[in-house]
């Protein structure tokens, strides 16, 4: 009996060491919700994000968001991106990016609205005044 005893702290010790990985990754923000976009500003890791309000643009050239990661989902979450000139651009990938999505929300006053250089990339149900490009 005595050799049952001493093997059961032992086994809570060792699922509570095998447990914790998960709750590692969940406490990084990989297993949680989007991530939220207040402001311009370059996207480089994975995942989903979601605008949280209105963005606006003020520079005369230059991206507002640039992707440089794959697998990227952006919600405009019905906000609109603005701009004032048309040699700015409101979202860009990069050309090694792959699977990058754009959807509902509106884009107006750039010279290019959405330009999705990589593969397999889709802007979706974005109304973009200005354009959209995706090759």
């Amino acid at each position: 009996m005595r050799r049952l005893a001493a093997f059961f702290p032992i086994v809570i010790a060792f699922g509570a060491i095998s447990l914790a990985p998960l709750a590692a990754a969940r406490a990084d923000g990989r297993e949680e919700g989007p991530f939220e976009i207040e402001k311009c500003q370059t996207i480089d890791k994975p995942g989903s994000y979601k605008l949280v309000n209105n963005l606006t643009f003020s520079s005369l050239t230059g991206t507002c968001l640039t992707i440089t990661a794959s697998f990227v989902t952006i919600d405009l979450a019905g906000f609109t991106i603005s701009g004032q000139s048309a040699t700015a651009t409101a979202i860009e990938a990069g050309n090694d990016t792959t699977g990058i999505a754009v959807r509902n929300g509106t884009i107006s006053s750039f010279g290019s609205g959405v330009d999705l250089r990589g593969n397999s990339s889709i802007g979706k149900r974005c109304f973009c005044a200005t354009g959209v490009m995706a090759q």
